[in-house]
């Protein structure tokens, strides 16, 4: 009986924050044993699992491997035929064609110097062979419809391109002066910017001047500044 009441009357005599601390450890102490018994449920269902997928998986290797069936032999040469084939084609345009490049893009200072070294080039072979020069102009053509039908923008007219040029070189150069402009407009807000600042900080320091002066004054002190405005030397 006394054994009873000392214990309750301990348990009385302690701090809630104590009993707090002692049902949270009590808590957690079975928070954990719970934790483990639901990983070692979920390790044994993981294991029972894959037990139950290497026993359906085995006989069919084992039926495949009987029959002696190979599939990856026939995609592989599948794969090569249609390569050769895409190739084949490839090569076939290029004959077509021939190594001419199509003038295509939107550097129109590159086309332009790049028509006019095809116009010198046919020149130069119509002095020499007027023949010849006729067949790769016909060339020229042929090629230029082909990449057309496939959808490729040719760009081979002269006139269109200096003016696309000149078009391009006024925006650019249209581009350059709102850059300067916005560059120069940056450049002053900072300088305004600058000037504020060296403003306030030279008011603070008149304004910290004067309360020093001001204080001095209150104190019975005679300033220089004083003696200057009632005309004393």
């Amino acid at each position: 009986m006394r054994r009873c009441k000392k214990s309750l009357v301990s348990a009385t005599e302690l701090s809630p924050a104590v009993l707090e601390k002692r049902r949270r450890r009590k808590y957690e102490k079975e928070r954990k044993r719970r934790r483990k018994k639901e990983l070692k449920m979920k390790e044994k269902m993981e294991k029972k699992g894959a037990q139950e997928v290497a026993a359906a998986v085995e006989p069919q290797h084992a039926e495949e491997e009987s029959k002696g069936v190979i599939i990856f032999n026939r995609v592989e040469v599948c794969e090569k035929e249609e390569l050769s084939k895409i190739e084949r084609k490839r090569e076939k345009r290029k004959r077509v064609k021939g190594n001419l490049t199509p003038l295509t893009g939107k550097n129109y200072k590159q086309l332009l110097s790049r028509l006019e070294a095809r116009k010198s080039k046919l020149e130069k072979l119509k002095d020499k062979d007027q023949e010849k020069a006729q067949e790769l102009e016909n060339k020229m053509k042929w090629t230029n419809v082909l990449y057309k039908a496939e959808g490729v923008k040719i760009r081979d007219d002269e006139e269109r391109l200096k003016a696309a040029l000149k078009h391009k070189e006024k925006r650019k150069a249209q581009r350059q002066k709102q850059w300067e402009k916005r560059t120069e407009h940056v450049v002053e807000k900072m300088q305004q910017r600058q000037d504020k600042r060296r403003r306030n900080i030279r008011k603070k320091k008149v304004t910290k001047m004067e309360h020093k002066m001001e204080k001095a004054r209150k104190k019975g002190r005679i300033l220089p500044k004083d003696l200057e405005k009632a005309g004393v030397k």
